[in-house]
């Protein structure tokens, strides 16, 4: 029978992703509370003989190399579930009601837990960092909290992560350089009016009607879905809630909209907003309302991929073999807090496909489920790294 633990042929490697995917895909848990699966990560390490420690409080790394050596290179994956209710029906399925590791975020783990076990058997040339990290999907994400509690010398000046990816063939490597995700902000949009006469042949007259003005805000603004970006478009404005009014029969005194805008990088945010302010100044004026803007920066950065690292990425994947595109064409819509460690080191996020069919269920729905042996590439791609590293 094959021993998980130590069993080092492919057939042994297997048997330990699927273990630890399903031991942690069993028991999900939401951002900055991973409690049970940073523990779990920590005995596993142990385990290994490695010496794991806490750079935020449910965040776990772990050094491999050269004892008191700086990691050349780093690797990172994320542990949190989200809140959704999963509907697989498999024996591995969640035990927590509303809770589901619908992002793929347990194969990361088990993946990255995979590297460590192979360097253990046969150590890279330098040492490397392996970070297990809290919160992705949470505002406020886990990666800051993580890069300002590692040792001072830690960061290495190169990193990489996947993410499991639905749309493309099981195996298959998309990587880009330059921007693969969009960076996201909060807009919160506060529009006052004010009632006029309260009574009388002249009620109602003076006054502002500041859901009158959202609705003219809304339009200048002209918000889309605030996915599909590219580079002659390099922002994306989506207005998701409007809520407003004092009463069916009065003018109303306030309304607000909240939306979110994506963009390719931190100038282009910046250039965003300050059109938005402009347009925002420009309706109050036309309408006599006051209008406020608020903006929360930063609730996930760009992830811009180095060319040098996708080079090295390409460079590992020719040598295993390994089917890489250059995938997607355009950065996708969705986010991811990654780009934080992209801010400080050389780095790149490659998707995975894990997708067996046309139809294979999307990411954050009840029904995502992958094949483990597809995981074993995700190792493949960043041992030859590692090894590949001087």
């Amino acid at each position: 029978m094959v021993d998980p633990y130590t069993d080092s042929s492919r057939i042994g490697e297997l048997e330990f992703v699927r273990r630890v995917r399903r031991a942690i895909h069993r028991h999900p848990e939401v951002g900055h509370h991973e409690w049970r699966t940073a523990n779990y990560v920590e005995r596993l390490l142990r385990r290994m003989g490695l010496a794991p420690f806490r750079p935020a409080a449910t965040s776990v790394a772990a050094v491999v190399g050269p004892e008191a050596a700086r990691p050349a290179i780093g690797f990172r994956a994320d542990m949190d579930a989200i809140r959704v209710q999963e509907s697989i029906g498999r024996g591995y399925a969640s035990v927590r009601p509303g809770v589901m590791h619908a992002c793929g975020h347990d194969a990361h783990t088990a993946a990255l837990l995979a590297l460590a076990r192979r360097l253990r058997i046969k150590p890279a040339p330098v040492a490397v960092l392996l970070i297990f990290q809290q919160a992705e999907e949470t505002y406020p994400s886990g990666a800051p909290l993580v890069i300002e509690g590692l040792p001072k010398g830690l960061v290495p000046p190169e990193i990489f992560a996947c993410h499991v990816w639905p749309e493309l063939a099981e195996g298959v490597v998309g990587v880009r350089a330059g921007t693969m995700m969009a960076s996201v902000a909060g807009l919160t949009f506060n529009v006052y009016g004010h009632e006029g006469r309260a009574s009388g042949t002249a009620a109602d007259s003076g006054g502002v009607d500041a859901v009158s003005a959202a609705v003219r805000l809304y339009g200048r603004l002209r918000p889309d879905t605030g996915r599909q970006l590219h580079d002659a478009s390099p922002t994306a404005l989506s207005i998701g809630l409007i809520r407003g009014g004092d009463g069916p029969n009065r003018v109303a005194t306030r309304c607000q909209l909240e939306g979110t805008l994506r963009a390719l990088s931190w100038a282009d945010q910046d250039a965003a907003v300050a059109a938005i302010e402009a347009t925002a100044l420009a309706v109050a004026d036309e309408t006599g309302a006051k209008i406020e803007v608020a903006v929360t920066s930063g609730i996930r950065p760009p992830v811009q991929n180095s060319a040098r690292s996708v080079a090295r990425l390409e460079a590992a994947c020719r040598t295993l073999r390994v089917e890489c595109r250059a995938y997607p064409d355009r950065p996708v819509g969705v986010s991811e807090d990654f780009g934080w460690y992209l801010d400080h080191a050389d780095g790149a996020m490659f998707l995975l496909g894990c997708g067996r069919s046309d139809q294979h269920p999307d990411l954050h729905t009840p029904q995502f489920d992958l094949d483990e042996a597809v995981l074993l590439t995700a190792t493949d791609v960043f041992q030859e790294l590692a090894m590949a590293t001087a």
